[in-house]
């Protein structure tokens, strides 16, 4: 009976980590849309005013359109945790490492993008999303070449041929859905990109 209950308790140990981003996006949308004390375009991502007001580049993340939008990216949420136990994660704080590598990143990369392609200082959005793609490009490439080391990390992602099929079938689906109006590609594309990026460190 001990060593049950030590099992669970080492299965569920790491599980703050992926609480922490879910709770920061709740309460961000408990004060944008349930009381209504917050104007999410003063905390949005707007490529015209990054620069003069940098902390959109965290703030950006944590705003969300409607509760659909929070429900959506929260599944993005739990489908990284399950895809990282397969691959056999042995951090406790890897997800929260990545994410705050993520943030600033994908940002850059959407910021990019918007200025030097597009030349578009009024592009404005908001979710986790591209955290969230750039998560799956890492959990992606790991499934496919595996990734025994990070940033000094023992992590010891294996390759794993079930979740590289999950994570291909949803990154195929999530770029078709990104093409529908109303959503970001490019924000989408920054994070994959991102998480490219990050996978080669």
């Amino acid at each position: 009976m001990y060593k049950f209950i030590t099992s669970r308790h080492k299965f569920y140990e790491n599980d703050w980590q992926y609480l922490v981003p879910f709770l920061a996006c709740s309460i961000c949308f408990l004060a944008t849309d349930l009381f209504g004390i917050v104007e999410k375009t003063r905390f949005a991502y707007w490529s015209g005013a990054l620069i003069v007001e940098p902390y959109r580049i965290i703030t950006s993340h944590f705003i969300h359109a409607d509760a659909k939008h929070l429900l959506a990216n929260t599944f993005g949420i739990i489908v990284a945790r399950h895809c990282l136990k397969g691959l056999r994660l042995k951090s406790n704080s890897f997800f929260l490492l990545l994410v705050s590598l993520l943030i600033p990143l994908q940002t850059l990369v959407f910021w990019f993008i918007d200025i030097f392609f597009f030349k578009n200082p009024m592009s404005l959005a908001v979710g986790f999303s591209g955290i969230i793609y750039g998560i799956h490009s890492f959990i992606l490439l790991s499934s496919i070449y595996g990734k025994q080391r990070f940033l000094g990390f023992n992590i010891d992602l294996r390759k794993d041929q079930e979740i590289y099929q999950i994570m291909l079938i949803l990154t195929g689906l999530g770029i078709a859905y990104s093409l529908l109006p109303g959503i970001s590609l490019v924000g989408h594309l920054a994070g994959f990109i991102a998480g490219t990026l990050i996978f080669l460190l």
